[in-house]
């Protein structure tokens, strides 16, 4: 065998284990998030809280995370994960200009 096939099968092999590997890092760090109570919470003078006009308490309760079709688990009361802030908790009691309503 040529030195070039040896180290194109090792090149191809290690690009093959990373494809796997970054969806399975991708669960690890979702899960965490979903979990409830792990996590950081959104802080109102965050950059993308501010883009989008997040704040903890809603003016309408009407309209809030909790009944946000992005709020990832409506069973948290409290805090949650939310699809538009990955990796942070949004209170429940918050808004965003994201907001969808659950069906």
């Amino acid at each position: 065998m040529k030195e070039q096939d040896v180290s194109r099968r090792k090149f191809l092999k290690a690009g093959a284990a990373g494809l796997v590997a970054v969806p399975v890092a991708g669960l690890g760090w979702t899960t965490t998030a979903a979990a409830g109570g792990h996590g950081d919470r959104l802080d109102e003078s965050d950059p993308a809280a501010q883009a989008l006009q997040y704040v903890h308490n809603t003016a309408n309760p009407a309209q809030n995370c909790a009944n946000c079709l992005l709020y990832n688990d409506p069973s948290q009361t409290e805090w949650g994960p939310c699809a538009v802030f990955p990796g942070k908790l949004v209170s429940a009691n918050g808004w965003c200009t994201a907001w969808v309503a659950r069906g």
